[in-house]
Protein backbone atom coordinates (compact mmCIF):
# COMPACT_ATOMS: atom_id res chain seq x y z
CA UNK A 1 0.00 0.00 0.00
CA UNK A 2 1.48 3.38 -0.99
CA UNK A 3 2.24 5.58 1.97
CA UNK A 4 0.20 8.41 0.48
CA UNK A 5 -3.02 6.41 0.83
CA UNK A 6 -2.68 5.78 4.57
CA UNK A 7 -4.67 8.28 6.63
CA UNK A 8 -5.79 11.69 5.41
CA UNK A 9 -6.55 15.23 6.60
CA UNK A 10 -8.23 16.23 3.34
CA UNK A 11 -10.35 14.25 0.87
CA UNK A 12 -8.42 12.87 -2.08
CA UNK A 13 -10.88 14.36 -4.55
CA UNK A 14 -9.90 18.02 -5.04
CA UNK A 15 -13.46 18.81 -6.13
CA UNK A 16 -14.68 18.10 -2.58
CA UNK A 17 -12.13 20.51 -1.09
CA UNK A 18 -12.87 23.10 -3.76
CA UNK A 19 -16.61 22.90 -2.98
CA UNK A 20 -15.96 23.30 0.75
CA UNK A 21 -13.72 26.32 0.15
CA UNK A 22 -16.23 27.83 -2.29
CA UNK A 23 -19.05 27.57 0.23
CA UNK A 24 -16.94 29.02 3.07
CA UNK A 25 -15.75 31.79 0.76
CA UNK A 26 -19.35 32.73 0.01
CA UNK A 27 -20.00 33.07 3.75
CA UNK A 28 -16.78 35.00 4.30
CA UNK A 29 -17.45 37.57 1.61
CA UNK A 30 -20.97 38.25 2.86
CA UNK A 31 -19.72 38.52 6.46
CA UNK A 32 -17.28 41.20 5.30
CA UNK A 33 -19.91 43.08 3.29
CA UNK A 34 -18.87 41.86 -0.15
CA UNK A 35 -20.84 40.33 -2.99
CA UNK A 36 -20.04 36.58 -2.87
CA UNK A 37 -19.45 36.44 -6.62
CA UNK A 38 -18.02 39.82 -7.66
CA UNK A 39 -16.35 40.75 -4.33
CA UNK A 40 -17.79 44.26 -4.73
CA UNK A 41 -18.47 45.87 -1.35
CA UNK A 42 -22.17 46.38 -0.63
CA UNK A 43 -22.01 47.30 3.08
CA UNK A 44 -19.61 48.95 5.50
CA UNK A 45 -18.30 47.50 8.76
CA UNK A 46 -20.97 47.32 11.46
CA UNK A 47 -23.94 47.54 9.09
CA UNK A 48 -26.85 45.14 9.64
CA UNK A 49 -26.49 42.48 6.96
CA UNK A 50 -30.21 41.78 6.72
CA UNK A 51 -30.88 45.44 5.92
CA UNK A 52 -27.92 45.72 3.55
CA UNK A 53 -28.81 42.56 1.63
CA UNK A 54 -32.43 43.72 1.37
CA UNK A 55 -31.29 46.97 -0.22
CA UNK A 56 -29.12 45.22 -2.81
CA UNK A 57 -31.45 42.45 -3.87
CA UNK A 58 -28.74 39.88 -3.19
CA UNK A 59 -30.23 36.45 -2.55
CA UNK A 60 -28.61 34.93 0.52
CA UNK A 61 -29.96 32.99 3.51
CA UNK A 62 -28.43 34.62 6.59
CA UNK A 63 -29.15 31.56 8.73
CA UNK A 64 -26.21 29.94 6.91
CA UNK A 65 -23.96 32.21 8.96
CA UNK A 66 -25.09 30.86 12.33
CA UNK A 67 -21.87 28.94 12.96
CA UNK A 68 -19.77 32.08 12.42
CA UNK A 69 -21.55 34.21 15.02
CA UNK A 70 -22.21 33.62 18.72
CA UNK A 71 -25.53 34.57 20.31
CA UNK A 72 -26.77 34.11 23.85
CA UNK A 73 -29.61 31.65 24.50
CA UNK A 74 -32.86 33.36 23.54
CA UNK A 75 -31.07 36.24 21.81
CA UNK A 76 -32.43 37.25 18.41
CA UNK A 77 -29.63 36.80 15.87
CA UNK A 78 -28.43 40.06 14.34
CA UNK A 79 -25.72 39.64 11.72
CA UNK A 80 -23.47 42.64 11.09
CA UNK A 81 -20.57 43.26 8.72
CA UNK A 82 -17.35 42.23 10.41
CA UNK A 83 -14.02 44.05 10.50
CA UNK A 84 -10.67 42.26 10.57
CA UNK A 85 -9.60 41.12 14.01
CA UNK A 86 -6.45 43.04 15.08
CA UNK A 87 -4.31 39.89 14.81
CA UNK A 88 -5.50 39.35 11.21
CA UNK A 89 -5.09 43.00 10.30
CA UNK A 90 -1.50 42.92 11.57
CA UNK A 91 -0.88 39.79 9.47
CA UNK A 92 -2.14 41.59 6.36
CA UNK A 93 -0.07 44.66 7.19
CA UNK A 94 3.01 42.44 7.52
CA UNK A 95 2.42 40.87 4.11
CA UNK A 96 2.19 44.31 2.55
CA UNK A 97 5.28 45.65 4.32
CA UNK A 98 7.73 42.78 3.67
CA UNK A 99 8.84 42.55 0.04
CA UNK A 100 9.76 38.84 0.01
CA UNK A 101 6.56 37.88 1.80
CA UNK A 102 4.45 40.14 -0.40
CA UNK A 103 5.90 38.50 -3.51
CA UNK A 104 5.28 34.99 -2.19
CA UNK A 105 1.68 35.78 -1.20
CA UNK A 106 1.01 37.08 -4.71
CA UNK A 107 2.91 34.47 -6.70
CA UNK A 108 1.29 31.51 -4.93
CA UNK A 109 -2.09 32.55 -6.35
CA UNK A 110 -0.59 32.50 -9.84
CA UNK A 111 1.01 29.08 -9.27
CA UNK A 112 -1.94 27.34 -7.60
CA UNK A 113 -4.19 25.05 -9.65
CA UNK A 114 -7.63 26.25 -10.67
CA UNK A 115 -10.72 24.76 -8.94
CA UNK A 116 -11.92 21.53 -10.53
CA UNK A 117 -15.33 23.02 -11.32
CA UNK A 118 -15.60 26.39 -13.05
CA UNK A 119 -18.65 27.21 -10.91
CA UNK A 120 -16.65 27.06 -7.66
CA UNK A 121 -15.42 30.31 -6.18
CA UNK A 122 -11.70 30.57 -5.52
CA UNK A 123 -9.69 32.74 -3.16
CA UNK A 124 -8.49 35.48 -5.49
CA UNK A 125 -5.71 37.16 -3.52
CA UNK A 126 -4.24 37.64 -0.06
CA UNK A 127 -6.98 40.15 0.90
CA UNK A 128 -9.62 37.51 0.13
CA UNK A 129 -7.49 35.02 2.11
CA UNK A 130 -7.20 37.28 5.15
CA UNK A 131 -10.99 37.72 5.24
CA UNK A 132 -11.37 33.92 5.07
CA UNK A 133 -8.95 33.55 7.95
CA UNK A 134 -10.86 36.22 9.87
CA UNK A 135 -14.08 34.24 9.35
CA UNK A 136 -12.58 30.99 10.63
CA UNK A 137 -11.06 32.77 13.63
CA UNK A 138 -14.51 33.00 15.22
CA UNK A 139 -15.77 29.65 13.96
CA UNK A 140 -15.34 26.24 15.56
CA UNK A 141 -15.11 23.23 13.22
CA UNK A 142 -18.48 21.74 12.35
CA UNK A 143 -19.54 18.32 11.11
CA UNK A 144 -20.15 18.34 7.38
CA UNK A 145 -20.72 14.65 6.81
CA UNK A 146 -18.85 12.40 4.44
CA UNK A 147 -15.72 13.61 2.68
CA UNK A 148 -16.51 17.29 3.28
CA UNK A 149 -16.24 16.70 7.02
CA UNK A 150 -12.57 15.90 6.59
CA UNK A 151 -12.02 19.41 5.22
CA UNK A 152 -14.29 21.04 7.82
CA UNK A 153 -12.20 19.54 10.64
CA UNK A 154 -9.08 21.40 9.44
CA UNK A 155 -10.53 24.60 7.92
CA UNK A 156 -7.28 26.58 7.77
CA UNK A 157 -5.48 23.75 6.01
CA UNK A 158 -8.44 23.30 3.66
CA UNK A 159 -8.23 26.89 2.42
CA UNK A 160 -4.42 26.90 2.26
CA UNK A 161 -3.83 23.43 0.76
CA UNK A 162 -4.21 24.79 -2.77
CA UNK A 163 -1.08 26.88 -2.18
CA UNK A 164 0.98 24.45 -0.07
CA UNK A 165 2.24 22.51 -3.08
CA UNK A 166 3.59 25.57 -4.92
CA UNK A 167 7.12 27.00 -4.73
CA UNK A 168 5.81 30.40 -3.66
CA UNK A 169 3.58 28.79 -1.05
CA UNK A 170 6.55 26.86 0.33
CA UNK A 171 8.50 30.11 0.56
CA UNK A 172 5.61 31.83 2.31
CA UNK A 173 4.84 29.05 4.77
CA UNK A 174 8.45 28.46 5.81
CA UNK A 175 9.13 32.16 6.39
CA UNK A 176 9.73 32.76 10.13
CA UNK A 177 7.78 36.03 10.11
CA UNK A 178 4.78 34.38 8.47
CA UNK A 179 4.81 31.52 10.98
CA UNK A 180 5.08 34.02 13.80
CA UNK A 181 1.85 35.60 12.52
CA UNK A 182 0.22 32.18 12.19
CA UNK A 183 1.27 31.46 15.77
CA UNK A 184 -0.43 34.65 16.99
CA UNK A 185 -3.48 33.85 14.90
CA UNK A 186 -3.78 30.33 16.24
CA UNK A 187 -3.25 31.52 19.80
CA UNK A 188 -6.33 33.69 19.29
CA UNK A 189 -8.24 30.76 17.78
CA UNK A 190 -7.11 28.62 20.71
CA UNK A 191 -8.72 31.14 23.05
CA UNK A 192 -11.97 30.95 21.10
CA UNK A 193 -12.05 27.14 20.92
CA UNK A 194 -11.63 26.86 24.68
CA UNK A 195 -14.37 29.43 25.34
CA UNK A 196 -18.02 28.62 25.99
CA UNK A 197 -18.87 30.49 22.78
CA UNK A 198 -17.33 27.63 20.76
CA UNK A 199 -19.93 25.23 22.18
CA UNK A 200 -22.35 26.67 19.62
CA UNK A 201 -21.36 23.80 17.29
CA UNK A 202 -22.17 21.12 19.90
CA UNK A 203 -25.84 20.65 19.09
CA UNK A 204 -28.06 18.03 17.47
CA UNK A 205 -29.11 19.95 14.37
CA UNK A 206 -27.55 19.62 10.92
CA UNK A 207 -23.82 20.36 11.10
CA UNK A 208 -23.71 19.93 14.86
CA UNK A 209 -21.43 17.45 16.59
CA UNK A 210 -24.41 15.86 18.35
CA UNK A 211 -26.37 15.34 15.13
CA UNK A 212 -27.20 11.75 14.32
CA UNK A 213 -24.78 11.76 11.38
CA UNK A 214 -21.89 13.10 13.48
CA UNK A 215 -22.46 10.76 16.41
CA UNK A 216 -22.72 7.76 14.09
CA UNK A 217 -19.43 8.72 12.40
CA UNK A 218 -17.66 9.10 15.76
CA UNK A 219 -18.99 5.73 16.95
CA UNK A 220 -17.79 4.10 13.74
CA UNK A 221 -14.38 5.77 14.10
CA UNK A 222 -14.15 4.31 17.62
CA UNK A 223 -14.72 0.83 16.22
CA UNK A 224 -18.41 0.57 16.99
CA UNK A 225 -21.51 -0.16 14.95
CA UNK A 226 -23.88 2.85 14.85
CA UNK A 227 -26.80 0.44 14.57
CA UNK A 228 -25.87 -1.14 17.90
CA UNK A 229 -23.81 1.42 19.84
CA UNK A 230 -24.25 5.02 20.94
CA UNK A 231 -21.75 7.82 21.59
CA UNK A 232 -22.07 7.45 25.36
CA UNK A 233 -21.25 3.74 25.04
CA UNK A 234 -17.70 4.81 24.15
CA UNK A 235 -17.16 8.26 25.63
CA UNK A 236 -17.54 9.86 29.04
CA UNK A 237 -20.34 12.42 28.73
CA UNK A 238 -23.62 13.67 30.22
CA UNK A 239 -26.40 13.01 27.74
CA UNK A 240 -28.89 14.92 29.93
CA UNK A 241 -27.04 18.16 29.12
CA UNK A 242 -27.77 19.95 25.79
CA UNK A 243 -24.02 19.90 25.02
CA UNK A 244 -23.47 16.45 26.57
CA UNK A 245 -21.52 18.16 29.35
CA UNK A 246 -18.85 19.65 27.07
CA UNK A 247 -18.27 23.33 27.88
CA UNK A 248 -16.32 24.15 24.70
CA UNK A 249 -15.29 22.70 21.35
CA UNK A 250 -11.90 21.81 22.82
CA UNK A 251 -13.47 19.78 25.63
CA UNK A 252 -15.37 17.84 23.00
CA UNK A 253 -12.23 17.36 20.90
CA UNK A 254 -10.24 15.82 23.78
CA UNK A 255 -13.20 13.77 25.06
CA UNK A 256 -12.28 10.79 27.23
CA UNK A 257 -12.87 7.19 26.23
CA UNK A 258 -14.43 4.94 28.81
CA UNK A 259 -11.82 2.65 30.37
CA UNK A 260 -13.17 -0.53 28.76
CA UNK A 261 -12.52 0.93 25.30
CA UNK A 262 -8.89 1.80 26.01
CA UNK A 263 -8.05 -1.40 27.88
CA UNK A 264 -4.44 -2.52 27.48
CA UNK A 265 -3.70 -5.88 25.87
CA UNK A 266 -0.99 -7.83 27.75
CA UNK A 267 -0.40 -5.13 30.38
CA UNK A 268 2.26 -7.16 32.19
CA UNK A 269 4.23 -8.34 29.17
CA UNK A 270 7.25 -6.02 28.65
CA UNK A 271 7.99 -7.57 25.25
CA UNK A 272 4.68 -6.31 23.86
CA UNK A 273 4.42 -2.68 22.72
CA UNK A 274 0.91 -1.21 22.82
CA UNK A 275 -0.61 1.52 20.71
CA UNK A 276 -0.19 4.95 22.32
CA UNK A 277 -3.00 6.50 20.25
CA UNK A 278 -6.02 5.49 18.27
CA UNK A 279 -4.48 5.90 14.83
CA UNK A 280 -3.72 4.45 11.42
CA UNK A 281 -0.20 3.05 11.11
CA UNK A 282 1.69 4.85 8.35
CA UNK A 283 5.17 3.38 8.31
CA UNK A 284 7.77 1.22 10.03
CA UNK A 285 11.35 2.35 9.41
CA UNK A 286 14.45 0.38 10.43
CA UNK A 287 18.14 1.20 10.80
CA UNK A 288 17.52 4.85 11.59
CA UNK A 289 20.14 7.42 10.68
CA UNK A 290 21.30 10.24 12.91
CA UNK A 291 20.96 12.75 10.08
CA UNK A 292 19.45 12.45 6.63
CA UNK A 293 17.92 14.51 3.83
CA UNK A 294 14.49 14.57 5.43
CA UNK A 295 13.20 17.11 2.89
CA UNK A 296 13.50 14.56 0.07
CA UNK A 297 10.57 12.22 -0.56
CA UNK A 298 10.78 8.63 0.65
CA UNK A 299 14.08 9.09 2.52
CA UNK A 300 14.73 7.61 5.97
CA UNK A 301 13.85 9.67 9.00
CA UNK A 302 16.46 12.07 10.36
CA UNK A 303 16.75 11.39 14.09
CA UNK A 304 18.75 14.48 14.95
CA UNK A 305 16.06 16.69 13.45
CA UNK A 306 13.08 14.79 14.89
CA UNK A 307 14.63 14.83 18.37
CA UNK A 308 15.98 18.38 17.95
CA UNK A 309 19.58 17.33 18.59
CA UNK A 310 18.78 15.86 22.00
CA UNK A 311 21.70 14.40 23.98
CA UNK A 312 20.00 10.99 23.91
CA UNK A 313 19.77 10.79 20.13
CA UNK A 314 22.72 8.38 19.73
CA UNK A 315 20.79 5.69 21.61
CA UNK A 316 18.40 5.45 18.66
CA UNK A 317 20.85 5.42 15.75
CA UNK A 318 20.33 2.08 14.02
CA UNK A 319 17.01 1.65 15.81
CA UNK A 320 13.37 1.46 14.68
CA UNK A 321 10.59 4.01 14.21
CA UNK A 322 6.85 3.50 13.82
CA UNK A 323 4.66 6.41 12.69
CA UNK A 324 0.85 6.57 12.79
CA UNK A 325 -1.73 9.19 11.86
CA UNK A 326 -4.74 10.32 13.89
CA UNK A 327 -8.01 11.24 12.18
CA UNK A 328 -10.18 14.19 13.15
CA UNK A 329 -12.82 11.92 14.71
CA UNK A 330 -10.34 9.83 16.70
CA UNK A 331 -9.45 9.84 20.38
CA UNK A 332 -6.78 12.52 20.86
CA UNK A 333 -5.16 11.55 24.15
CA UNK A 334 -1.82 9.75 24.32
CA UNK A 335 -1.28 6.78 26.62
CA UNK A 336 1.93 5.00 27.53
CA UNK A 337 2.83 2.10 25.23
CA UNK A 338 5.17 0.57 27.85
CA UNK A 339 5.76 0.14 31.56
CA UNK A 340 8.66 2.27 32.75
CA UNK A 341 9.94 5.58 34.11
CA UNK A 342 9.89 9.00 32.43
CA UNK A 343 13.51 10.00 31.73
CA UNK A 344 12.77 13.47 30.36
CA UNK A 345 10.20 15.45 28.37
CA UNK A 346 10.67 18.25 25.86
CA UNK A 347 8.34 20.46 23.86
CA UNK A 348 9.86 21.46 20.51
CA UNK A 349 8.40 24.42 18.68
CA UNK A 350 9.21 23.33 15.14
CA UNK A 351 11.41 24.34 12.21
CA UNK A 352 12.75 27.43 13.96
CA UNK A 353 13.91 25.45 17.01
CA UNK A 354 14.85 26.44 19.65
CA UNK A 355 12.77 29.57 19.16
CA UNK A 356 9.04 29.72 18.44
CA UNK A 357 7.01 29.62 16.31
CA UNK A 358 6.51 26.17 14.71
CA UNK A 359 6.11 25.64 10.98
CA UNK A 360 2.45 24.96 10.26
CA UNK A 361 1.80 24.47 6.54
CA UNK A 362 5.11 23.55 4.88
CA UNK A 363 5.18 20.32 2.88
CA UNK A 364 7.59 18.39 0.71
CA UNK A 365 6.74 19.62 -2.80
CA UNK A 366 5.77 17.07 -5.44
CA UNK A 367 4.18 16.94 -8.88
CA UNK A 368 0.84 15.48 -7.76
CA UNK A 369 -1.97 17.86 -8.69
CA UNK A 370 -5.04 15.64 -8.41
CA UNK A 371 -4.76 15.16 -4.62
CA UNK A 372 -4.69 18.34 -2.48
CA UNK A 373 -3.46 16.66 0.72
CA UNK A 374 0.26 17.32 0.29
CA UNK A 375 0.97 17.43 4.04
CA UNK A 376 -0.39 13.90 4.48
CA UNK A 377 2.04 12.84 1.76
CA UNK A 378 4.82 14.53 3.76
CA UNK A 379 4.39 12.79 7.12
CA UNK A 380 8.06 11.80 7.41
CA UNK A 381 9.07 15.36 6.43
CA UNK A 382 6.83 17.06 8.99
CA UNK A 383 8.24 15.05 11.90
CA UNK A 384 11.34 17.23 11.59
CA UNK A 385 9.72 20.68 11.22
CA UNK A 386 6.45 20.73 13.18
CA UNK A 387 5.53 21.25 16.82
CA UNK A 388 6.32 18.07 18.72
CA UNK A 389 6.41 16.70 22.23
CA UNK A 390 9.23 14.29 23.13
CA UNK A 391 8.68 11.87 25.99
CA UNK A 392 11.68 9.61 26.71
CA UNK A 393 10.78 6.51 28.71
CA UNK A 394 13.13 3.98 30.29
CA UNK A 395 10.94 0.94 29.70
CA UNK A 396 11.16 -2.43 31.38
CA UNK A 397 13.46 -4.92 29.64
CA UNK A 398 13.77 -5.83 26.87
CA UNK A 399 12.65 -2.46 25.42
CA UNK A 400 14.91 -0.16 27.42
CA UNK A 401 15.06 3.50 26.36
CA UNK A 402 12.37 4.53 23.89
CA UNK A 403 10.80 7.82 22.84
CA UNK A 404 7.20 8.76 22.19
CA UNK A 405 6.99 11.70 19.76
CA UNK A 406 3.71 13.59 19.40
CA UNK A 407 3.69 15.75 16.26
CA UNK A 408 1.22 18.62 16.00
CA UNK A 409 0.29 19.35 12.40
CA UNK A 410 -1.52 22.27 10.75
CA UNK A 411 -4.01 24.51 12.53
CA UNK A 412 -3.53 24.84 16.29
CA UNK A 413 -2.57 21.24 16.91
CA UNK A 414 -1.19 21.79 20.41
CA UNK A 415 0.85 19.18 22.27
CA UNK A 416 0.14 19.09 26.01
CA UNK A 417 2.48 16.91 28.11
CA UNK A 418 1.12 15.90 31.54
CA UNK A 419 3.93 13.60 32.80
CA UNK A 420 7.26 14.66 34.30
CA UNK A 421 10.79 13.35 34.81
CA UNK A 422 11.04 10.47 37.28
CA UNK A 423 7.37 9.58 37.08
CA UNK A 424 6.62 5.84 36.91
CA UNK A 425 4.08 4.96 34.23
CA UNK A 426 2.19 1.81 33.41
CA UNK A 427 0.86 0.82 30.03
CA UNK A 428 -2.26 2.85 29.36
CA UNK A 429 -1.40 5.75 31.71
CA UNK A 430 -2.12 9.11 30.11
CA UNK A 431 0.93 10.98 28.80
CA UNK A 432 -0.80 14.03 27.28
CA UNK A 433 -3.15 15.22 24.56
CA UNK A 434 -3.39 16.81 21.14
CA UNK A 435 -5.65 19.86 20.97
CA UNK A 436 -7.51 21.54 18.11
CA UNK A 437 -6.12 19.96 14.96
CA UNK A 438 -4.41 17.30 12.92
CA UNK A 439 -1.73 15.13 14.42
CA UNK A 440 0.60 12.19 13.99
CA UNK A 441 2.91 10.36 16.38
CA UNK A 442 6.02 8.18 16.39
CA UNK A 443 7.40 5.46 18.63
CA UNK A 444 11.20 5.35 18.41
CA UNK A 445 13.20 2.39 19.75
CA UNK A 446 16.90 2.02 20.49
CA UNK A 447 19.34 -0.02 18.50
CA UNK A 448 19.91 -3.53 19.80
CA UNK A 449 16.21 -4.44 19.56
CA UNK A 450 14.40 -6.55 17.02
CA UNK A 451 11.01 -4.85 16.64
CA UNK A 452 8.39 -6.88 14.80
CA UNK A 453 4.86 -5.78 13.80
CA UNK A 454 1.84 -7.75 15.01
CA UNK A 455 -0.81 -8.41 12.36
CA UNK A 456 -4.19 -6.85 13.11
CA UNK A 457 -7.15 -9.14 12.44
CA UNK A 458 -5.22 -10.91 9.71
CA UNK A 459 -4.01 -7.69 8.07
CA UNK A 460 -0.53 -6.17 8.12
CA UNK A 461 0.05 -3.57 10.81
CA UNK A 462 1.06 -0.85 8.32
CA UNK A 463 -2.19 0.49 6.91
CA UNK A 464 -4.29 -0.82 9.80
CA UNK A 465 -6.23 1.37 12.19
CA UNK A 466 -5.48 0.41 15.80
CA UNK A 467 -7.20 1.54 18.95
CA UNK A 468 -5.25 2.93 21.89
CA UNK A 469 -4.00 0.08 24.10
CA UNK A 470 -3.93 -2.50 21.31
CA UNK A 471 -0.89 -4.78 21.02
CA UNK A 472 0.99 -3.71 17.88
CA UNK A 473 4.69 -4.63 18.18
CA UNK A 474 6.94 -7.20 19.79
CA UNK A 475 10.46 -6.37 21.01
CA UNK A 476 13.31 -8.80 21.53
CA UNK A 477 16.79 -7.72 22.68
CA UNK A 478 19.67 -8.48 20.33
CA UNK A 479 22.15 -7.79 23.12
CA UNK A 480 22.14 -6.79 26.75
CA UNK A 481 23.26 -3.19 26.36
CA UNK A 482 20.74 -0.72 27.64
CA UNK A 483 23.06 2.08 28.75
CA UNK A 484 21.98 5.67 28.23
CA UNK A 485 24.44 7.70 26.15
CA UNK A 486 24.67 11.11 27.80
Amino acid sequence: MPAATIGRWLPKDPAVVDAYVSNLLEHSRVIHGRDPNTRARFAAVGVNLETAIGNTGLKFNLSCLRQHYSFAVGETPVYTVRTLDPVVQEFQDYIESEGVVYAAFNEMFEQAPEPTNDSDRKIENYVDLMEMINTILQTAPTYGGGASDVAAAVPFYAILARFCNTPAGYNAFTHPGVNERFCRLFTAWNKYLTSTASANVIHDEEGGWLSTAALNAIVQSAGGNPQQHTFDHFYVCDTSDPHYGFKSYDEFFVRELKAVHRAVISPGNPGIINSACTSTVYKLNYNLKKTDNFWVKETPYSLSHILAGDELVDNFVGGTLMQALLGSLDYHRWRSPVNGTIVKTRLISGMTHPNPPPTYFAACLDDIRDDPDVITRSQDFVTAISTRALIFIQADEPVGLMCFVAVGLVEVSTCNIIVSEGQVVKKGDELGQFHFGGSTHCLIFRSGLTVTPIDQDGEELVGSKVRVGKDILTAVAKQKDNRLLV
